[in-house]
């Protein structure tokens, strides 16, 4: 049924011009926040972690309505991508920053990383139409129709892709001549690592951060996000690399964590995580495994 919904969504949303879309989809995320009292509590307990808003109940509840309006209006525009090409890519994406990257990475690979904020799937098409080298990992839904059909829309757009159950194995070789990006706040194979985003214990992919450490490849946090004038704009943070003498792996992992949690107190209405973070945490004895995840 899910599968269907999807493919009914989807020649919706490419039927429709974009705003039309876009209003479609704010209406549906009323419907869902609405009739889903578990993803209104969970908002609201990852929102009262963030410093200024744990007293403020009411200021919680908009944000949460408008993450869930933003993250339907992301989906949106993902379905949307079989009518977005190189021509009119800027009609929806700031490019300088891309152009920037593509331009830097001639130099030598990088380790992209980014988080549950904004559009992650608008970033690796824009990648894909400008032609950055640049390998994504990818969460394949269970749903193997579903994940044929996102694959066949991310492919379209010239997003090359591997999967994040075959990452470990693919991604050393790859980092050899292309880059990386991956989502590296959330661990999709039970096989990351325990830290504190907000104070709240969670599991979050490490390998990366040994590879960056062990190869010395940068790791540039970037975030796609939804500004004013209603395109997507890309935030490229500093290079994140080793100092000093103490564990060089999980330097890399705070700092990046530390730079999520920045964008994501002055983004919080584009902040996409619907499930609570206290209850994600590792049971107590539980030894993670610290593979690419």
């Amino acid at each position: 049924m899910l599968y269907f919904g999807f493919r009914l969504a989807a020649w919706v949303v490419s039927g429709l011009p974009h705003q039309a879309s876009q209003a479609l989809a704010v209406l549906v995320a009323d419907i869902w926040y609405a009739a889903n009292p578990a993803l209104r509590r969970n908002l609201d307990r990852n929102l009262a972690l963030l410093p200024g808003l744990g007293t403020r109940k009411g200021r919680r509840a908009q944000l949460a309505r408008k993450a869930v309006r933003n993250f339907a209006r992301a989906v949106a525009d993902f379905l949307y991508l079989p009518r977005v090409n190189s021509s009119n890519l800027d009609r929806f994406v700031a490019l300088e920053e891309f152009e920037g990257i593509k331009q830097s990475l001639g130099r030598r690979p990088a380790i992209f990383l980014t988080a549950h904020l904004g559009s992650w799937e608008m970033a690796a098409a824009a990648a894909g139409l400008l032609g950055i080298d640049l390998h994504v990992i990818v969460w394949d839904h269970p749903d193997r129709r579903i994940a044929n059909l996102f694959r066949a829309i991310r492919e379209a757009k010239g997003v090359k892709m591997m999967s994040v159950r075959n990452a470990a194995r693919s991604m050393p070789a790859v980092l050899e001549t292309s880059s990386v990006g991956l989502a590296g706040d959330r661990d999709f194979t039970g096989q990351g690592t325990t830290v504190r985003l907000f104070g709240a214990e969670t599991r979050v992919p490490s390998g990366y951060a040994a590879l960056a450490a062990s190869r010395g490849i940068p790791v540039i946090p970037v975030f796609c996000l939804r500004l004013e004038d209603g395109r997507y704009h890309l935030m490229v943070e500093h290079a994140v690399t080793p100092t000093g003498t103490g564990n060089r792996e999980e330097y890399i992992v705070r700092e990046c964590l530390t730079i999520f949690e920045k964008h994501i107190e002055k983004y919080p209405e584009q902040w996409y995580r619907f499930r609570s973070l206290a209850e994600e945490r590792l049971h107590e004895g539980e030894s993670p495994d610290r593979r690419v995840a």
